[in-house]
């Protein structure tokens, strides 16, 4: 197979289309000032699309998008808040099955790292050192092409990680993953990233959420937590999901160049400078809504995120 005749990933309608309702219900009850609040908003990808989006509207609110990874996120400015605010961002959200045909023919070597570079470095938490590179070469041993070397690395990660989610970093650790052996989504994801970066393939973190429709005939009821996944970059191919975590948590086959449907993402990347760029660090994750009051962080705010199908 030549370069010229490489097919490109599919998007394929499923036979039943995956169609959410996504209700995203906040408040922030924390003091009085002047309140910054930042949400993230989701977008089209090559995996979703947005049907419908309403969005909060009045004085202070804009749209805005960061620049390093073009995550968009609503955000409000108000100069004084005296009681507590409610917000409600509401979608209609379809995903798409993609299907990744790949052929090891198709991928070149990566060439100029350049474009790549915040793909390829280290990030808070996310290491690439020498344990890490020395690590990624043997598991990549004589592999030269760059998909087959993501490949053994994926089989690495799933085959040498336990699930557990009440023994996690808190923070998406590639050292708590070595060392233990066991951890969350984002543990799991921090070892695949720095494996793959430290064999030169870029990778990156989408933070996102597995959606779990409500029973017919029962009450609506909050999702809790997020979910993660990682997409590598293969040249000729382009960004390739992967999710090793759901592989290790139920031993689910073929996460390696698709995702499940139930998965929908908010955002990409770690470490992020919101936009307007908030005051405190940056923000580890951005899965969820982030507020200041008066300039500094603000934990207080109540999170309810209810979906329905079809």
């Amino acid at each position: 197979m030549t370069v010229a005749e490489c097919p490109r990933p599919t998007v394929r309608e499923a036979p039943t289309p995956a169609r959410y309702g996504i209700a995203d219900r906040m408040r922030v009850t924390s003091g009085a000032g002047r309140l910054d609040l930042w949400i993230p908003l989701v977008t089209d990808t090559p995996y979703q699309r947005v049907l419908a989006c309403e969005l909060p509207s009045g004085a202070g609110w804009s749209v805005t998008r960061e620049p390093e990874h073009g995550n968009q996120m609503a955000h409000l400015r108000l100069d004084e808040m005296t009681a507590p605010l409610d917000v409600e961002v509401r979608y209609d959200v379809e995903r798409l099955q993609v299907t990744h045909e790949l052929h090891e023919s198709c991928v070149r070597p990566l060439g100029n790292p350049t474009p790549f570079a915040q793909h390829l470095a280290p990030e808070r938490h996310v290491d690439i050192s020498d344990a890490t590179r020395a690590l990624a070469a043997s598991v990549v041993g004589n592999e030269t092409n760059p998909l087959g070397q993501a490949r053994r690395l994926f089989d690495y990660v799933t085959g040498a990680m336990q699930y557990d989610a009440t023994r996690q970093s808190g923070t998406g650790s590639t050292q708590h993953a070595m060392a233990c052996s066991v951890g969350n989504c984002n543990d799991i994801h921090a070892l695949f990233i720095s494996l793959a970066r430290s064999a030169g393939i870029p990778a990156r973190l989408v933070l996102g959420q597995a959606l779990e429709p409500t029973t017919p005939g029962e009450e609506d009821c909050d999702i809790c937590g997020y979910h993660c996944w990682a997409e590598f970059f293969a040249t000729g191919l382009g960004w390739i999901p992967v999710d090793a975590s759901c592989t290790c948590k139920f031993g689910t086959e073929g996460l390696f160049g698709t995702l499940e449907m139930n998965h929908v993402a908010w955002s990409v990347g770690r470490d992020l400078q919101l936009a307007p760029p908030q005051s405190g660090a940056p923000v580890l994750f951005f899965a969820g809504p982030y507020a200041e009051l008066n300039g500094a962080p603000s934990p207080t705010i109540e999170r309810h995120l209810n979906v329905s199908e079809g």
